[in-house]
C-alpha cells in the first residue's frame, strides 16, 4: 500500500479483507491475519508506470492514459 494513506483507511481495508477471506474460505475470521505494509509509491509500478503519491492520482491517470 502506498505510504501516505490515512491510518483509518488502512484499518478499514484490513478489516474488510479479513472479513472477505473468512467469507470466501469458510475459515473463522478469528483465524485470519491481514497485514498491510506501506511503502513509498515510487517503489511500486503498475502497467509500466511508477505509482503516484496519494492525492496525485488524477494527474497520474491523465499522464499515463489510465
Amino acid at each position: 500500500m502506498r505510504r501516505g494513506h490515512p491510518q483509518k483507511e488502512a484499518t478499514r481495508l484490513a478489516l474488510e479483507l479479513s472479513s472477505a477471506i473468512a467469507r470466501i474460505s469458510g475459515v473463522d475470521v478469528r483465524r485470519t491475519m491481514v497485514v498491510l505494509q506501506d511503502g513509498p509509491a515510487r517503489s511500486a509500478v503498475e502497467g509500466g508506470h511508477v505509482l503516484p503519491d496519494p492525492g496525485e492520482e488524477e494527474e497520474w491517470l491523465r499522464r499515463t492514459g489510465g
